[in-house]
């Protein structure tokens, strides 16, 4: 051997899950790179038609965010514990490492793996989610925290860092010199050397992608503390008595974000979910206590105060219907909805004139089965026979009447909700209660025994309200709205009449 091998790491062994598989479910990136996520579920959960891929929405799981250079397989008993809690987990291999592959992106970035994660969310069609992550999973669950805020329910942050100089310098000159080693391998090194003692030497190509990720811990993540101060979410910030973060490095960190929870772990270094996954899971479920957001199923019924019937097809109801979704795009909320994008212009009048559209309103402005020329309209639904979801032409793709794990059903048994939405100055008034009825009312007269509707899993309420409402869910299609910031999976919700 003529070229000197790079510095050997050999991790720390550790425990896998023993809590079976759910599923394996990998998610394509446009850059090429495919992200593997790994979904655990309580015992008894099947990967079927309301909980696809093991994951119940009602009780919105964990996504765990590994460190660096390392795999999911980390968290193990951590992943045991949550789900005999009764939740489940989503684990992710973060992009170059595990089973996930580096794509074409330029550069490799902290940011560019946070997407990743939050792509990996869409793809299992989950819209809300605890986070627990580890070392650079830290660092992401930091930057979900800020900037994917409203699907983020709690962050527990085991040795983050906002900056390399929250590390000792001994320890980034050291992972620069290992990053240059490794660099200099995988330009002028063999294949299958092994070290005196039969440990193995990385490949060429498995040093060049320690180096890159190496590299990554010495020059990133540039966190600004202040940019963390709009962080609302439950967070408990864990490191370990010897860790390397330096002290002054988490405490940054903790006072930053209103409310964060500091935990420092006796006797143990950096490697907290190696050492001690028995407090690492202690302080997981207890910062998920505090925002424990579950779903518990409640009945579809017409809230006092409100009714509903058919919108006239004469008189300024086309104007207050673009009123209304004007409303809906000016929100500052998760529907994704832009102007003149969603619900594309046109598009509410068409569906009116079709006779298809019915509105909620105060319960005094309903009179025969008509609202008053001059009632607010608090929201809308238009119901009809057209259940088309998606055109076949990706996989994943269905339609309404034959999508993935759906009854096959004849066109007159569906009934489809489009351009379902509350005004969010009625914001308190349980218009989307009412929506649900007259939606239910709706698909009756039409004869339907199902209601069908796909809703971006960007948008949490309405995810919400169908997870909670007796829906069930079925396995989320690609159906990208082009102009709206969503991502391209959708899910696809049913009710039995």
């Amino acid at each position: 051997m003529s070229v000197t091998p790079p510095p050997v790491h050999v991790p720390r062994p550790y425990a896998l899950p023993r809590t079976a598989l759910a599923a394996r479910v990998e998610c394509p990136m446009p850059d090429g790179a495919t992200i593997v996520a790994w979904t655990y579920a309580p015992e008894g959960t099947l990967d079927a038609p309301g909980t696809p891929f093991g994951l119940d929405l009602t009780v919105p799981p964990v996504l765990m965010l590994h460190g660096n250079g390392e795999e999911h397989g980390i968290f193990g008993p951590v992943i045991d514990a949550v789900c005999e809690s009764g939740r489940a987990v989503i684990a992710v291999d973060s992009r170059a490492q595990g089973a996930s592959t580096r794509g074409a992106a330029t550069p490799l970035t902290y940011e560019l793996m946070a997407a990743d994660a939050i792509e990996a969310c869409a793809r299992l069609g989950v819209p809300q989610v605890h986070v627990l992550g580890f070392s650079d999973g830290g660092i992401l669950g930091l930057l979900l925290a800020r900037d994917w805020g409203a699907h983020v329910l709690s962050l527990t942050a085991l040795g983050a860092n906002l900056t390399p100089e929250g590390l000792p310098r001994e320890d980034t000159d050291w992972m620069a010199y290992a990053a240059a080693e490794n660099r200099r391998w995988a330009a002028e090194g063999e294949e299958g050397v092994t070290l005196e003692d039969g440990t193995p030497v990385p490949s060429p190509a498995e040093a060049a992608q320690t180096a890159e990720l190496l590299q990554l811990m010495v020059d990133n993540p540039h966190i600004d503390a202040a940019s963390l101060a709009g962080v609302s979410c439950p967070v408990t910030v864990m490191v370990g008595e010897f860790d390397e973060i330096l002290p002054e490095e988490t405490d940054r960190i903790v006072a930053a974000i209103p409310g964060a929870r500091k935990v420092v772990e006796p006797g143990v270094d950096h490697n907290l979910p190696k050492m001690a996954p028995a407090a690492v899971a202690r302080e997981l479920l207890a910062c998920v206590a505090r925002n424990d957001a579950r779903h518990p199923a409640r009945q579809i019924h017409m809230p006092e105060g409100l009714a509903s019937c058919r919108i006239p097809l004469s008189g300024l109801w086309t104007e207050k219907l673009d009123e209304l979704y004007r409303h809906v795009d000016a929100d500052p909320g998760t529907s994704g909805w832009v102007q003149d994008v969603w619900p594309p212009v046109g598009m509410a009048g068409r569906l009116l004139a079709e006779g298809i559209f019915w509105g909620v309103f105060d319960a005094s402005d309903v009179r025969d089965g008509s609202p008053r020329e001059g009632a607010a309209l608090l929201g809308a639904v238009a119901v009809d026979h057209d259940a088309d979801m998606g055109d076949g032409s990706a996989p994943g793709h269905g339609t309404g009447l034959g999508g993935p794990s759906w009854e096959p059903l004849g066109e007159k048994d569906v009934a489809s909700w489009h351009l379902l939405a509350a005004d969010p100055a009625a914001r308190g008034r349980h218009v989307s209660d009412a929506l649900l009825a007259t939606g239910v009312l709706a698909a009756r007269e039409l004869g339907a025994r199902r209601v069908r509707i796909n809703t971006s899993v960007a948008n949490v309420p309405a995810n919400a309200l169908y997870a909670s409402r007796g829906f069930t869910r079925h396995r989320p299609v690609w159906l990208p709205y082009p102009g709206l910031p969503l991502p391209g999976w959708s899910n696809l919700w049913e009710l039995r009449l």
